[in-house]
């Protein structure tokens, strides 16, 4: 086996490496796919029995696991042994398993916003929805003008400039 000291350090960069690759998924279908794809993955590497020497057949276990599943164990590079495997694997389904709502959302600006403008946008917007996983994809549309505008299945925000001149029209021509 590993000694303690590497191990630590190898499961320590499993699980760093699955919260960033987790933080960077852009749809909660992916997420759910790879979910499921790595529970099967973690009955197969548990149902070879080792007190016999049996060893799990990952060859077939990989040959039916997505492409998006694949691209995930593809980055565990040095750790992806039996440990590494069932050590993301209990990451990632770890932080799939706690949240309570997963939100696709897309967040549309006129500009590219940096990592702190979104970050500080997702915040406010977590706060409104509550505990929930975002999975955000961005789009740059110059006709908002400024400001951003966030959408998503049973969520809408906006605070875009292109709106508040709608609005100031829509009142002006009112009166």
């Amino acid at each position: 086996m590993i000694d303690m000291d590497k191990d630590g350090k190898a499961i320590a960069t499993v699980e760093a490496y699955v919260q960033a690759y987790y933080n960077r998924l852009a749809d909660s279908k992916i997420a759910d796919r790879i979910h499921l794809d790595l529970s099967q993955l973690k009955d197969a590497l548990n149902h070879a029995d080792a007190a016999v020497g049996e060893k799990p057949n990952l060859n077939l276990a990989v040959k039916y696991l997505a492409p998006e599943t694949l691209h995930f164990l593809e980055g565990l590079q040095d750790n992806l042994d039996n440990e590494g495997i069932l050590a993301a694997i209990k990451a990632f389904n770890g932080l799939y398993e706690n949240k309570k709502e997963f939100v696709n959302m897309k967040l549309i600006s006129a500009v590219p916003l940096t990592a702190d403008q979104k970050t500080r946008i997702m915040d406010k917007m977590a706060k409104k929805i509550g505990e929930a996983t975002f999975f955000v994809t961005e789009e740059v549309d110059p006709t908002v003008m400024g400001g951003v505008r966030l959408e998503s299945e049973n969520h809408y925000f906006d605070n875009t400039v292109a709106k508040k001149l709608k609005e100031m029209k829509r009142h002006i021509l009112k009166d």
